[in-house]
């Protein structure tokens, strides 16, 4: 058993060096831990700040953008009431342009009765206003001599342009 004996002793020997070869490393490793805790420490307190910073900047974000939906929202609104006031002018200046169209043919008929060389004001203002660019619409004055028809359709235009 001496042979046997001195094998078991080999090994636990060996054993025991590689123990200890290995808790030097570990007393190494402790120590370098220990000297950069005050570094891990000030790691992780710059990271506590730094997802408080992240958090109250997501609430910020959260409340301006409920304030910007809510005017965003008011717009929208606004916006729709005037597309149903412009769709409602729409459909009366077409009903007012029909209704000056079919008055038209009759009008250059009696034109061309009374006069050939001079036409009435009335007719002139008007021929002149449907070829009127829309920055000389918004200009425009309504005269005294032209029917509440007219002034309204005018004044639609100058709104509608303006």
């Amino acid at each position: 058993m001496d042979g046997f004996q001195l094998g078991i002793e080999i090994a636990l020997s060996v054993l025991l060096l590689v123990t200890i070869f290995y808790s030097l490393y570990l007393g190494r490793a402790l120590s370098v831990l220990r000297r950069d805790r005050g570094q891990l420490d000030a790691l992780i307190s710059s990271l506590q700040s730094s997802s408080a910073q992240a958090q109250s900047g997501i609430d910020h974000l959260r409340q301006t953008t409920e304030l910007v939906g809510r005017a965003l929202g008011k717009t929208v609104e606004s916006g729709k009431s005037l597309k149903r006031d412009l769709a409602m002018l729409c459909d009366r200046s077409e009903t007012l342009a029909q209704q000056l169209e079919s008055l038209l043919p009759a009008g250059r008929v009696a034109v061309k009765a009374s006069s050939r060389t001079e036409e009435p004001s009335e007719a002139a203002n008007f021929r002149s206003a449907l070829r009127l660019k829309p920055d000389e619409v918004r200009t425009m004055k309504p005269s005294g001599s032209k029917s509440a028809a007219e002034r309204e359709l005018l004044r639609a235009l100058r709104q509608k342009q303006g």
